[in-house]
């Protein structure tokens, strides 16, 4: 009875420490110290800006860390899209992943603030806003949801396209079924303009735009040209309604869990590679402006932005009825 009491106990340490092993991060061997490996998900294709994000993410965190931390990267949504990935960190089973910033306003509301209509007018004062303190404070607000938020990349303005004609007034989207985030404030905005805002999930949209499900959509350049939307659609109008950000998060347990020295070292890596790709992101725009000339979309200007702003006041007062007016101050102050 003895002995078996003894490997009972045995059987049930090794179990703990098995567990505790594989608990946010796998360790394996290699170095004075050994390595410790974490995984990071996104939904995009390799290659495409949220996969150059991750690669330069865990270049900076390989390097700096002299091999101590290892990061393997799964894209293209083999460990699921972005809510999937949102939730999986949340619960610890994902480590880190890099995502659509604007969908994390489902699980923490404040977050929406980024998506307000005509918030940024142009790329600096988008790079401000990234450099102020103020930044780091509400990088915080997504504490709530559960997942800690390292760093925000800039991808761009986001730009309409369609296949009816180019925009270049709000009455152009009169009527027009337009694919958006699943954002109240993506719906609510493309309702003041009057069109008939759709919300639908990304692996859906080519071909919904393909069978005409849809007459057209918004993104940034850069993305409609990764995704080859220019095979179906015919215009985009360089409207520049809101502003897209891509996000690096990790679970907390696990940022917790690291010596203050190596926390610092995972969150400035993570503002780094924000900053870095985003800069590239900026750059790359114009290149793909012209590749997606050079397939034969057309591209124009809105000659008046002042009148697409003007139809926003409902949109704004809607939001601040429910929202803390604290995070949009902020951050237009941020801007300046």
């Amino acid at each position: 009875m003895k002995r078996k009491t003894v490997l009972l106990l045995c059987v049930i340490f090794a179990l703990i420490a098995a567990s505790t092993a594989f608990a946010g991060g796998n360790s394996e061997a290699g170095g004075s110290g050994g390595t410790r490996t974490f995984r990071l998900g996104h939904q995009a294709p390799a290659g495409t800006a949220y996969d150059i994000l991750s690669t330069k993410f865990k270049e900076y965190v390989e390097t700096r860390s002299n091999g101590r931390f290892k990061i393997e990267i799964y894209s293209g949504g083999q460990l699921g899209g972005d809510r999937v990935l949102m939730e999986s960190t949340q619960a610890g089973t994902v480590d880190f992943s890099v995502l659509t910033a604007s969908d994390m306003g489902n699980f923490a509301k404040e977050l929406e603030v980024q998506d307000l209509p005509f918030l940024f007018e142009n790329w600096d004062q988008v790079f401000k806003f990234l450099d102020s303190p103020f930044a780091q404070e509400f990088y915080g607000v997504s504490d709530s949801a559960g997942v800690t938020t390292l760093a925000f990349m800039p991808r761009g303005f986001r730009h309409a396209t369609n296949n009816k004609a180019p925009i270049t007034k709000p009455s152009d989207f009169q009527g027009m079924k337009l694919r958006v985030v699943d954002s109240a404030i993506y719906l609510s905005t493309f309702r003041a303009l009057g069109a008939n805002p759709q919300a639908m999930a990304w692996g859906e949209v080519y071909t919904a735009l393909q069978q005409g499900t849809v007459d057209g959509h918004e993104n940034t350049i850069v993305t409609i040209t990764d995704y080859k939307i220019n095979e179906v659609q015919k215009y985009l109008s360089k409207t520049g309604h809101i502003f897209a950000f891509a996000s690096i998060v990790v679970n907390p347990a696990l940022l917790k869990g690291l010596s203050a020295e190596d926390q610092q070292l995972i969150r400035k890596a993570a503002v780094d590679a924000g900053k870095d790709v985003g800069a590239q992101q900026q750059e790359t725009e114009n290149k793909a402006a012209a590749t997606l000339q050079s397939s034969g979309m057309q591209i124009n200007e809105v000659p008046d932005k002042q009148a697409f702003i003007d139809k926003m006041g409902p949109v704004y007062d809607d939001f601040f009825k429910t929202h803390n007016r604290k995070w949009f101050d902020g951050i237009k102050a941020a801007a300046k």
